[in-house]
């Protein structure tokens, strides 16, 4: 699992890592108190709340994403603490560009209910993490603890009237693990591409820490500004997952953590400004047509 060359404290903090989230009976949402150390004193802890009018503006290059476009076996579990999602392939799915230092490879996905990410004072109904590990690491194991070993996408799912059919399936698996833990379920055809949003251009980009413990810090985040739709019934399924106690997990998000300092970046999507614009001005047209109809009317009469 680690190479010869792996240095003994970070083999150390990979095992105290792993074997802190692991356990189910170590750690408890709304226990924030009886985390680890580095939880409640670190510098960079996550999640933030963003402000888009104080977030710095930033270009940065596209993201180049590798075999995100193909369909995929999955095995699906409740944790205790969310629903996680693992690809059962050889494929290696990754992404590089957009301001990374390098090529990350994808490990696993896992949602939040509510979103743990506040955006101008909003709290989503729903996060998703995309959890990757630098290549130039090897494993998730030996990334965490590394200043920018571990990169999370995360996307922010927005209410919906109706139920997104792309999510059917997954939804309905997620309701046979609502009173099952650590049993996973095989999801056949799941369309990672479905839940990336369709305009990847936006995000927002600071550096934070995992938000379970242990809490390491020098995580690279990125938040996609562009959300996806789901149904509040949908959502609601999510909430019915049980615990290790048996109990619902109705809330699997951390508190906000204080900014101190960091820099937020924002890189605004071009196709959201030519949105914006094209929107002013379809307004601009419609207020210029009902003036030259009232004006033409009242030269009539």
């Amino acid at each position: 699992m680690f190479s010869k060359q792996t240095p003994c404290y970070r083999v150390l903090l990979a095992f105290l890592f792993f074997g802190f989230v692991a356990s189910g009976e170590t750690w408890h949402y709304g226990h924030e108190d009886t985390w680890p150390k580095m939880c409640k004193e670190g510098k960079r802890q996550s999640p933030i709340s963003i402000d888009r009018r104080k977030s710095a503006r930033k270009n940065f290059s596209p993201f180049i994403f590798k075999n995100y476009n193909k369909i995929y076996s999955t095995m699906l579990k409740n944790n205790g603490h969310s629903a996680e999602v693992r690809l059962k392939t050889d494929e290696v799915l990754t992404v590089e560009g957009g301001g990374l230092q390098e090529v990350y490879i994808l490990d696993h996905l896992h949602f939040h209910w509510q979103s743990e990410h506040v955006i101008d004072g909003y709290r989503y109904p729903l996060e998703l993490h995309l959890v990757h590990y630098g290549k130039s690491y090897g494993n998730l194991s030996n990334a965490v603890g590394n200043e920018k070993g571990v990169a999370v996408f995360s996307v922010l799912f927005d209410l919906s009237p109706d139920d997104d059919v792309e999510f059917t399936g997954f939804i309905a698996l997620i309701d046979k693990l609502k009173e099952t833990l650590d049993k996973g379920e095989r999801l056949e055809d799941f369309h990672i591409h479905d839940y990336l949003p369709r305009d990847t251009a936006g995000f927002y980009r600071y550096l934070g820490s995992l938000t379970t413990p242990n809490c390491t810090e020098g995580i690279v985040w990125t938040i996609f500004t562009n959300t996806i739709p789901i149904s509040e019934s949908q959502v609601k399924i999510f909430h019915s997952l049980k615990t290790e106690e048996h109990k619902e997990l109705t809330k699997n998000y951390r508190p906000l953590q204080k900014l101190n300092g960091r820099k937020v970046y924002l890189k605004v999507s071009p196709i959201h400004k030519s949105s914006r614009a094209s929107s002013l001005l379809n307004a601009i047209n419609r207020d210029m047509f009902l003036l030259i109809s009232i004006l033409t009317v009242s030269l009539l009469y």
